[in-house]
């Protein structure tokens, strides 16, 4: 398994999290395939994303009581466009506009 964490911005919308991962998935085009929680992570929110008909699924988790997210692909569940995808919504994720954008008013 491969896992990368994303750094959250100091100051982003914690509360927000959830939308701010689904409304980045959505840009860049992914199709959400599952959502439910891990035991390993108790309160956490655990997504599957797949991009077309395409081989392969991310993975992203949001442990709020860790205050930690991360992005992991799972052996055997790779495909050619995984890398360059867990690479760039990484970096979507970590800039602070992706979580000021859900700020209330």
């Amino acid at each position: 398994m491969i896992e990368t964490e994303v750094l959250v911005p100091a100051g982003g919308d914690l509360a927000a999290a959830e939308r701010v991962v689904e409304s980045c998935c959505a840009r860049q085009q992914l199709r959400l395939t599952l959502k439910g929680t891990l035991s390993r992570y108790p309160g956490c929110i655990h997504w599957h994303y797949k991009r077309g008909r395409e081989r392969g699924t991310l993975e992203l988790t949001w442990w709020p009581r860790g205050r930690r997210l991360w992005i992991a692909v799972q052996n055997g569940r790779t495909g050619e466009w995984i890398e360059a995808a867990a690479a760039e919504l990484k970096a979507i994720l970590e800039r602070r506009e992706a979580w000021e954008a859900w700020e209330e008013p």
